[in-house]
């Protein structure tokens, strides 16, 4: 197991390291030049020029690179163009917002639809099955912004019962937080449901048609004690890669949720980062969303082999 977790840490920081090159080299050789973009109206070629150099933009891309990622390891990200403010600091008054979204609705989504899709393999033959599997697929193709915009203008437009926008710290206030969360939450919940629902289905029925369900069903096991002791743990080893496989689909998620919300989080940082080209900005975020992403992929990789003993003989 030792070996098998190396393995995967080992892979996780080449990952990073890769992404890294990408984040830099692709905004570094994006068209446009941050210095005019800074100067604005009062932009003049000997302006330009000076600004660039202060910047440091004039140097070679290879030595820039070299220069931020030394720096990055140490743990600055550099400062933003734009709000001359420490990357490092926009990033963590904006982490926040994004974890409370991310996290709430992938717990919300996995309560919902592992039980929900178990039922449906389990049950597979019942009438009311048909439509609920409808549903699912129909619930893939819809895009997530209008779910989002639909449920703005039920709850917020006609019921008026929550707010269509904006963010309260959880600091601040434990009731304002809950019902500014409640409309994305449900947002990018309903966003991840269908998939993994349909998703657990399938793995289900595949281990509903192993040979030992069928000797547990010989031996005058119940479908119930079946379902909760042979098909669920079977069905959740996979189900847990595939979750893990889903955060870029969650991350990708949360940008359109905290645009459509207004909430100020990782998302809405980097879209604004982008609009004004401010390039230690957007560095930073995607360096750290996929910081994100192999970190949790870790600990999916680590809970795999702690449910799998195979993995665990590795």
């Amino acid at each position: 197991m030792a070996i098998y977790m190396l393995g995967r840490i080992i892979g996780g920081l080449l990952t990073l390291l890769c992404v890294s090159a990408l984040a830099f080299f692709a905004t570094a050789l994006a068209p446009g030049n941050p210095a005019a973009v800074l100067l604005g109206n009062m932009a003049t070629p000997e302006r330009v020029a000076a600004i660039t150099k202060l910047m440091g933009l004039d140097q070679p891309l290879p030595m820039r690179y070299a220069v931020w990622l030394r720096e990055t390891l140490q743990g600055n990200l550099g400062t933003s163009n734009l709000s001359f403010r420490p990357v490092n600091d926009l990033v963590l008054a904006a982490l926040p917002a994004t974890l409370e979204l991310a996290i709430a609705s992938l717990v919300l989504a996995v309560v919902i639809a592992i039980p929900l899709g178990l039922v449906l393999a389990q049950r597979r033959d019942r009438w009311w099955t048909r439509p609920i599997s409808g549903i699912v697929t129909l619930g893939i193709s819809v895009p997530g912004f209008w779910v989002g915009l639909l449920l703005i203008v039920l709850f917020s437009v006609t019921l008026k019962l929550l707010p269509s926008g904006g963010f309260v710290p959880l600091g601040r206030s434990l009731s304002g937080n809950l019902r500014s969360m409640v409309l994305p939450t449900l947002t990018l919940a309903i966003y991840l449901i269908p998939s993994l629902v349909r998703f657990v289905r399938v793995t289900a029925v595949s281990v509903l048609r192993e040979d030992y369900i069928d000797t547990a069903r010989a031996k005058g096991v119940g479908p119930t004690a079946i379902l909760l002791r042979h098909v669920a743990p079977n069905t959740l080893i996979t189900t847990i890669t595939y979750i893990g496989l889903q955060l870029g689909v969650l991350i990708s998620g949360a940008i359109v949720v905290e645009i459509i919300f207004a909430i100020p989080g990782l998302g809405r940082l980097g879209l604004n980062a982008v609009l004004n080209r401010d390039y230690p900005v957007i560095q930073g975020v995607v360096l750290l969303a996929a910081a994100g992403y192999v970190v949790v992929n870790l600990a999916i990789d680590l809970t795999y082999a702690l449910i799998d003993p195979r993995v665990r003989a590795r």
